[in-house]
């Protein structure tokens, strides 16, 4: 072999060595990219999963701090450990007590009632009761507001309100009586409303679009001469009528004298396991009878009379 030949034998194999480093390295980096993107999901993985475990013990804490405030009842804020990995804590508040707003906490559906209490009740059996230390209601006059701001007034699922004032006029409850009212923002519905709406206003922070006064001597309502006295306005009921499609809010003000009594409380619970924080808000309010019994005949002589 002549030394031409050697060195062009030479040149050959040190270029297939270096062809072969470059193809190791490029073996290599795939190989750790490979390894490298293996690894980073696992750990995002681990993380997602630790973060779901955290939420759901976080939410678990606030339910036991719902359930131990519903417990205690009276108004106050506390905390406790939930197991090892969590805690919570819970406030619970009095609804409008004194006050003369209430909004309704719950959004209503065509059909659906909501109660607001004008007199007040005992703090461990829940009886009515007015006494000097609980006023009940001594106002002749409410304000309803409902319907979310920008509602229109002439389409076929405007909500109109139905008012219910349940009262009695002794000591005795055989006494009681209803008085209602009717209002439809719709000029042409054929129902025998009351027709047409104040316009809206805001009433404990949230706003409405349509207002009617209740004027409870209109009505026929006996009227409490005394916060003490229990005969007289009991409670009103509203109902949300034609709301088909979509579920409105509802409140009442006190116009002129008197305030209103205690509604319920609200409760709300913050839990909290490692870096995550869950809330629930519920709220308690005082019991009422179910809408199905306003459509009921009763009969005080032990039978039902059409």
């Amino acid at each position: 072999m002549t030394q031409c030949a050697k060195l062009r034998l030479n040149k050959t194999v040190r270029n297939m060595r270096g062809q072969a480093l470059v193809v190791i390295v490029l073996i290599m980096a795939v190989v750790l990219t490979i390894a490298l993107s293996v690894v980073s999901r696992t750990v995002s993985d681990i993380n997602i999963s630790t973060k779901e475990d955290d939420s759901s013990r976080a939410f678990s804490a606030a339910e036991a701090g719902v359930e131990q405030a519903l417990l205690k009842g009276t108004p106050q804020t506390f905390g406790a450990e939930v197991g090892s990995t969590g805690s919570f804590n819970a406030t619970i508040s009095q609804l409008t007590s004194g006050g003369t707003e209430f909004a309704v906490p719950i959004l209503l559906s065509s059909g659906e009632i909501a109660p607001v209490w004008l007199v007040e009740h005992d703090d461990i059996t829940s009886e009515l009761i007015c006494s000097d230390l609980k006023p009940c209601f001594t106002g002749d006059e409410l304000k309803v507001c409902w319907g979310e701001p920008g509602t229109p007034s002439d389409s076929s699922t405007t909500p109109a309100l139905e008012v219910s004032v349940v009262y009695t006029e002794s000591e005795n409850f055989s006494t009681t009586k209803i008085a209602r009212a009717a209002y439809d923002p719709h000029p042409t519905r054929a129902n025998n409303f009351e027709k047409g709406a104040d316009g809206g206003e805001a009433i404990d922070g949230v706003a409405y679009e349509f207002c009617r006064k209740v004027n409870l001597v209109n009505l026929d309502v006996n009227i409490r001469n005394t916060g003490s006295a229990r005969p007289g306005p009991q409670y009103a009921r509203l109902r949300m009528l034609y709301n088909t499609t979509q579920s409105q809010p509802a409140g009442v003000k006190i116009v002129g004298a008197g305030n209103l009594p205690l509604q319920g409380q609200k409760v709300v619970s913050t839990g909290t396991s490692g870096e995550a924080q869950r809330s629930l808000e519920v709220y308690k309010l005082f019991s009422d009878l179910p809408p199905i019994f306003d459509y009921t005949l009763f009969s005080g002589a032990g039978g039902i009379v059409k």
